[in-house]
């Protein structure tokens, strides 16, 4: 291993420490906090990050393009039934969140701190990033509708909207139920949730894509 990539590997886990630290005890938590409960020299830190500014975008930015990443790693089976792929590429979305529940956990918290905590520069960055994701859950359901080559009644940019909005506005509230219950440690409540969550998501997308498609 290289110098560059030795470095690159201590930034990533200066990160992945700082979001779990965030996580627990908000925005609040020190740079010398983080560095005391982890075994991270300050030198270290501060060669990577200027200030808990640049850490707290940082985290965030490395949530969003691991969430990126997790949609374009899913893969479609060309065998099954649009509904079925939605169904598996969901059963993807909420597996993500029991094994990262910080990373939507950090979300929440810059959601909260955007005016607050962030300087517009920062938020110019988280918005690109922000838009990665967007684009990766867009392109990713899109693909999967068009798997048949069936044509749509409205414009590719109108569904995508429409799951975006759906996503954010009716599944989100309910992934934050399971983040909670797995951050506690309560695996059985957690499962319970999910395949409750599930369940909903598929009567919404079996009547969305009722009313989506020519005959």
């Amino acid at each position: 291993m290289n110098q560059q990539e030795k470095s690159i590997n201590s930034m990533y886990h200066i990160i992945e420490c700082a979001i779990d630290e965030f996580a627990d005890k908000g925005s609040n938590v020190s740079l010398n906090h983080i560095c005391k409960q982890n075994g991270i020299s300050k030198g270290k830190l501060y060669h990577h990050f200027s200030s808990k500014e640049e850490l707290l975008c940082a985290c965030v930015c490395y949530a969003l393009d691991n969430l990126s990443v997790d949609v374009d790693d899913f893969e479609m089976d060309n065998s099954l039934s649009i509904e079925e792929n939605l169904h598996n590429y969901y059963v993807e979305r909420i597996r993500y969140w029991h094994e990262y529940p910080t990373h939507l956990t950090i979300l929440r918290l810059a959601y909260m701190l955007r005016t607050r905590e962030f300087s517009d520069e920062s938020m110019s960055i988280i918005a690109k990033h922000k838009k990665k994701w967007d684009d990766a859950m867009k392109n990713k359901v899109l693909k999967i509708i068009h798997s048949k080559n069936d044509k749509l009644k409205i414009s590719d940019e109108k569904f995508a909207d429409l799951m975006i909005l759906l996503y954010e506005n009716t599944f989100q509230a309910m992934e934050n139920k399971i983040v909670n219950a797995v951050q506690n440690n309560e695996i059985e409540k957690a499962e319970k949730l999910s395949d409750e969550l599930l369940k909903h998501y598929d009567t919404i997308i079996s009547t969305v894509l009722y009313g989506i498609f020519e005959n």
